[in-house]
């Protein structure tokens, strides 16, 4: 979360911007909005498929040391 904050923070003052704009601004502050929403919501997806591939290849590498293991 604390990653993100910098990012809240601009995207709330990119809101209050877009709130205040006149007609004209307010295509382009919106589209700005959202082209910094799509790309955090981008960047967090890849970072969160990323943690769960590895966590996945961690699962498969180690073995289990649970259980009954003859040897």
């Amino acid at each position: 979360m604390t990653r993100e904050l910098p990012w809240l923070v601009l995207q709330a003052a990119l809101l209050v911007v877009l709130l205040h704009a006149n007609a004209p601004e307010v295509w382009f502050w919106f589209a700005a909005l959202l082209v910094l929403l799509l790309w955090r919501s981008f960047a967090w997806r890849h970072r969160r498929w990323q943690r769960l591939q590895e966590r996945q290849g961690d699962a498969q590498e180690s073995p289990s040391t649970s259980g009954s293991a003859t040897g």
